[in-house]
Parts: C-alpha cells; sequence; structure tokens
C-alpha cells in the first residue's frame, strides 16, 4: 500500500472589539497576536524572510498573507482523520493565543475569530481554504480526470450559506462557488478556476503539489474527513494511470457547478460531454465505483477501504437531502437553522427565496436605493423615476406574501439571518456549530479524530512533519540559530541544514550549511532551495 499526503492552508476572518464596541485596530490587534505567538509557542521564525510566519513544534506553519490574511497551515498528513484532528488543534492554538491577548486588552474588550468563506457586509470578499496534494502523476491528466469531482463533492463538503453576489438570501450549498469564474486557472485572488494550475513541490523526489482553492472552511468533522479523504483517493487513481471521470466528463463545468450548488434536494441533472445527464450524487457515485473497484492497487493507501465505506454511506444518507443529513453536513445544519427562524417569523422559506429575488430586481430598477435601509416613502412617491418599475413589481412582492410596508421587516431577518451565518464558523464556545455540538444534537463526529490536545503540541507520527517539529523542538530555545522552511531547518549555530525535501523521511539528513547561506541569512530560503536544486533534489 502507498502513502498519500495532503494538508490544509486556512485563512480566518478576524477582528476585535473594545469595551465601547468599537472594532479595534486590525493590524496592531494581528501584531500583538503574533508577538505573543513568539514568545509562548514553540517555534523557530521562517527562513524566507517573511517576519509574520511561524513554524510550529507540531510541524503546522502559522503566518499572516498578503493583505492582513491570519493563515495556519496544518503539517503535511497521512491520513484523513490526522488532517481533521490537526486543522482542530491549529484553531484551539488561536483561541489560546487570543486568550492571553485579550487578557492584556482594556476590560471588556472581545476578539473573534470565523471560519468564515465570504462577507456578508458588502464587500464581496471570500476566504480561502486551500488543499493541498502530493502526487506523482501526469500533470496533463490531472485537470480532465479531477473537476467533475471538484464539482460534484460540494454536495457533502460545501459549506453552505448565502450567495454574496447577489441582494437577496439565495440559500446555496457552497458560497465559495460563485466566486469560481474559470474552469481552469493559476490565479488565485481574481479569476479564480475549479482546477488551479500552480504545482509549487516544496519537496524533491519527482513529486508535486495539487494546490486545490475551490474548497471551502468547514465545522463537521465528517465532512472535512470525506473531502480530503476521498479527493486523495481521486488523485491516486488518476496517478495510477486510471480515468476515474470516465463517462462523468461535464459539458460545462462552470454553470453544473452553480447548479449542484443551487440544489439542496442533490436532485438536479447534469448535462454531460457524451449527451447524457446525471446528477451530482450519481458522478460522485462513479467515482467511488472506481475506487472501491481497485482498493488493492499498489497506489492506494491502507484506509482507502474506510473512506469508501464512509463515502458509500453519504451518498446513500443524500438520497434523501437535506433532510436526511441536516445534523451531519455543514450546508443542511445551516440550512435548517434558517428555515426554523424563518418560519418562526410566520413566514415560508420558498417566499424568502422568491423575496431575494424580488431584491435583485427592485436593486436593478433602483440601483441607487440603499438595500438595507429602504427609504419607502421614495418608492411610492411621484417624483421617483423608477415608479413605473415599482409598480411592476408589486404583483411579484404580493405573491411572495410581503407587501412594500413590509420590504423592511424583510430585510431585518435578512440582517438576522447573516449574522446567524457569520456565528455559526465562529471558533470558540460562542459560536453555534460549538453550541450545538455541545448540546448533542449533531452527528458529525468522525471516526478516529481524537487526542486534539496532543496534536497541539506533536507532530504527526510519520512523514517529514516529525523532523520538523521534532527539530524545532530542540532548536526554538537558542534564538536566532534555528530558522524554517517546509523544506528544510536550518541551524545556523552549528552550521548545518536538515534536508527535509523528501516527504517521507525514516531518519534526520544534515548537511554543512554552505558559507553564502551563513553570511546573508536574509536570502537564506532562496539559497537553500537553489542548493537543493544544484544537488538535483528539486
Amino acid at each position: 500500500m502507498a502513502e498519500r499526503m495532503f494538508g490544509l492552508e486556512t485563512e480566518y476572518a478576524f477582528t476585535g472589539l473594545g469595551p465601547d464596541g468599537v472594532p479595534l485596530n486590525r493590524a496592531e490587534l494581528l501584531e500583538r497576536i503574533m508577538v505573543e505567538a513568539r514568545q509562548s509557542l514553540v517555534c523557530l521564525p521562517d527562513a524566507g524572510g517573511n517576519t509574520k510566519s511561524l513554524f510550529l513544534q507540531n510541524g503546522a506553519r502559522f503566518y499572516v498573507d498578503i493583505g492582513e490574511h491570519p493563515e495556519m497551515a496544518t503539517p503535511e498528513c497521512t491520513e484523513p482523520w490526522e488532517l481533521v484532528r490537526y486543522q482542530r488543534a491549529g484553531e484551539q492554538i488561536l483561541l489560546e493565543l487570543t486568550d492571553r491577548v485579550q487578557s492584556r486588552l482594556p476590560r471588556g474588550s472581545q476578539v473573534f475569530w470565523f471560519l468564515c468563506n465570504v462577507d456578508y457586509s458588502g464587500n464581496r470578499t471570500t476566504w480561502g481554504c486551500h488543499e493541498s496534494y502530493l502526487h506523482q502523476a501526469d500533470r496533463g491528466r490531472l485537470a480532465d480526470q479531477l473537476i467533475p469531482h471538484l464539482v460534484t463533492r460540494i454536495i457533502y463538503s460545501g459549506a453552505g450559506g448565502f450567495n454574496n453576489l447577489r441582494p437577496g438570501l439565495e440559500f446555496v450549498l457552497s458560497p465559495r462557488a460563485f466566486h469560481l469564474t474559470e474552469v481552469i486557472s493559476s490565479d488565485s485572488t481574481g479569476a479564480r478556476g475549479i482546477f488551479h494550475t500552480k504545482d509549487e513541490p516544496l519537496c524533491g523526489g519527482g513529486h508535486h503539489r495539487l494546490h486545490v482553492l475551490c474548497g471551502e472552511s468547514l465545522c463537521s468533522q465528517i465532512a472535512l474527513w470525506l473531502k480530503v479523504g476521498a479527493t486523495a483517493l481521486v488523485v491516486a487513481l488518476i496517478e495510477a494511470g486510471l480515468a476515474p471521470a470516465r463517462g462523468v466528463r461535464l459539458r460545462d463545468p462552470l454553470q453544473a457547478l452553480r447548479t449542484v450548488a443551487a440544489d439542496p434536494s442533490c436532485r438536479a441533472p447534469l448535462a454531460l460531454a457524451d449527451g447524457k445527464q446525471a446528477t451530482a450524487r450519481e458522478i460522485q457515485q462513479r467515482y467511488l465505483e472506481r475506487a472501491e473497484d481497485h482498493l488493492n492497487h499498489p497506489v492506494m493507501p491502507s484506509w482507502a477501504a474506510e473512506v469508501c465505506r464512509q463515502w458509500r454511506r453519504m451518498l446513500d444518507l443524500l438520497r434523501d437531502a437535506p433532510e436526511s443529513v441536516a445534523t451531519v453536513l455543514d450546508w443542511a445544519i445551516k440550512r435548517s437553522l434558517y428555515v426554523h427562524a424563518v418560519r418562526q417569523r410566520g413566514l415560508s422559506w420558498e417566499s424568502i427565496e422568491q423575496s431575494g429575488l424580488l431584491l435583485g430586481a427592485l436593486n436593478a430598477a433602483l440601483p441607487e436605493l440603499d438595500l438595507s435601509r429602504p427609504d419607502l416613502d421614495s418608492l411610492v412617491d411621484a417624483d421617483n423615476p423608477a415608479l413605473e418599475e415599482v409598480a411592476a413589481l408589486t404583483p411579484q412582492l404580493r405573491r411572495c406574501g410581503l407587501g412594500w410596508d413590509r420590504l423592511a421587516g424583510f430585510q431585518n431577518l435578512r440582517a438576522e439571518l447573516l449574522e446567524m451565518e457569520t456565528r455559526f464558523g465562529q471558533l470558540g464556545p460562542q459560536g453555534i456549530f460549538s453550541q450545538l455540538d455541545r448540546r448533542g444534537l449533531l452527528a458529525h463526529h468522525a471516526p478516529g479524530v481524537e487526542s486534539i490536545p496532543e496534536a497541539m503540541v506533536n507532530p504527526p507520527a510519520r512523514g517529514r512533519a516529525r523532523l520538523r517539529g521534532e527539530a524545532i523542538r530542540r532548536l526554538a530555545g537558542h534564538h536566532p540559530a534555528g530558522r524554517c522552511t517546509w523544506e528544510a531547518v536550518i541551524d545556523s549555530k552549528a552550521r548545518r541544514v536538515l534536508d527535509l525535501s523528501d516527504p517521507f523521511p525514516e531518519q534526520e539528513r544534515w548537511r554543512d550549511q554552505p558559507e553564502d547561506e551563513r553570511r546573508s541569512s536574509g536570502d537564506m530560503a532562496a539559497q537553500l532551495l537553489r542548493r537543493l536544486f544544484e544537488r538535483g533534489v528539486l
């Protein structure tokens, strides 16, 4: 059996409020957290020159990316339950750092972290949760074979929420899906694609790194476990030279993505390249069957059978979606909460979704109108240049069970639901998901996810993250002697470098540090990469 390797990089929404409710300066607050991390965590600074980047003793990396985005990258993991464990360990590290910083802020101040995927303030922001999969596949075959899987896996891997590119309340299985504008793209911040062509291996030995940016941050353990486990098996099938997408290639992947994202029943037909149709669940079923047929192939990991069992169980549950997964998957848990909140107001979920369409039409007719606080008097004013458009929308509004006089009430409900959406993924005990979980109302736990406190301080047992974490622990008390990258640990005091270009090393391999690296520590990462390249490692 072969080992697979994967990891996550999660961007977190982050904010703080003073005792008077006024937002704290984000940059200053984030710098306080980075200072606390350097002082209280067992870590080494990044050898690449990023002063806001630390490698931790559990093999993970905590850093601030472009645009002041705090991110936590898990160590390289070799099992899906291990990855879930380290993802949750990273979140707990953030909470503990924040508690220490918050204790030194003015009394009554609060700091918040959120697992968010899109922003509802009007900025149309999206946060990333990027996946990395180590592979040795023919890169020319990856996109064609993987895209149908990435499009349809959102029936279990979607975070759920509202389409923040529209003014109404359009519930979708995957809000980030609507921020993908290309099928294949090299851009990660603008023209994002379903398939990302970035291939920065960060290791040697002929390995490559598949970088997936179309996924979302998840709270449900089983959703995260299955998202990574199933995708790793599909990558393994492609690496083996098989064709897991045979017969299920999509005619229009972007259109299919939007169709799947808008369909909580998971039954919408998708047009295939061969002229036939299939639902997202049926396409996932085909991928699953290919994996089951090749469980004994040398490229498959030892845990493949368990992933297939859970994958099949989930697809069986999804036959009766959304109710059958309303306590299991992020998107279905959210939808159940929001439907309940709407019905408490005496409205139907269907009328709310129709009202969202109405708001879109109203926004098109009156683009200058602030839809968060509509001026109802101006809508019916005789001098309103768009009075004809308002009149034309009135029958549609009545069919939704609303009148113009109730539009403000609908907007209040919209604001309430969007606040619930944001607070759903709030880290810590005040998050809505956390509260539901503590009350025993959810059935999301994945098999084998345990010992999270241990994962906060110990690296995975296999792979190069183990050697990295152990070396960090030895060197962390000797600043500035130690520095780190994904591929190496640098001990300047002993003038040596731990070579981590092999993703699956059994023992530490130290080499002498070249003289030019000793003289110019600021360019150390670039020099290290050049040395490894010269040695034929990269």
